[in-house]
């Protein structure tokens, strides 16, 4: 089986909606060149907390068929704020997992929404500083991120996730999960208008 690096990312929600949609993208190596060959969908729910379990499933459908080098997140807060456990993630599918952050997180903004929205704000936040504590600042050739890694040594985390960077600074495992949740929320944002119905 070629080496593969998934991606995971969620699309944008509407207000009223109670799910978006994730997408797990799988890129695979051929050769020296990086190619989409796969994605895999999930619906998570708004400021839920199935967003670990959901990857997880997601992650066990893409092994079913691609050998995963690494997962990729889009920093580890999706739909809302449904705090996805990276650790937990690695611990129930023994990939490696990287945590990818563009910049670094404004805590104390965090910490106010969470105080004022959720009942168990603590534990979210206790989910969210875990990550923010492991985060390392890492030059990349199309721009610097931040990163924080799961059953990968840092190094290689670092030269892993800067080969994937291709065009632009978003590593493109990231890029296409991006690009592939965004596409499949306007859709569904259609047709949930054509019917009247919420998500």
């Amino acid at each position: 089986m070629q080496a593969c690096i998934a991606g995971f990312d969620d699309g944008f929600f509407e207000r009223g909606w109670r799910r978006t949609i994730a997408v797990l993208a799988v890129h695979c190596w051929r050769g020296s060149s990086l190619c989409p060959c796969g994605a895999y969908t999930a619906m998570l729910t708004i400021d839920g907390l199935d967003a670990t379990a959901r990857a997880a499933e997601l992650v066990a459908r893409a092994m079913e068929r691609h050998r995963l080098q690494a997962v990729l997140l889009d920093t580890n807060i999706y739909a809302g704020f449904n705090i996805l456990d990276p650790e937990a993630l690695h611990r129930e599918t023994s990939v490696p997992v990287i945590v990818v952050y563009w910049y670094p997180p404004n805590r104390d903004a965090v910490r106010r929404a969470l105080e004022l929205h959720f009942p168990d704000w603590r534990t979210r936040l206790k989910l969210l500083e875990k990550v923010w504590s492991k985060l390392s600042k890492m030059p990349c050739p199309k721009g610097e991120l931040l990163l924080a890694s799961y059953g990968m040594e840092t190094g290689e985390a670092w030269s892993l996730t800067c080969s994937l960077q291709l065009h632009t600074r978003q590593p493109e495992p990231l890029f296409t999960a991006h690009k592939l949740a965004s596409m499949l929320s306007r859709q569904l944002a259609s047709l949930l208008k054509g019917h009247g119905k919420q998500s």
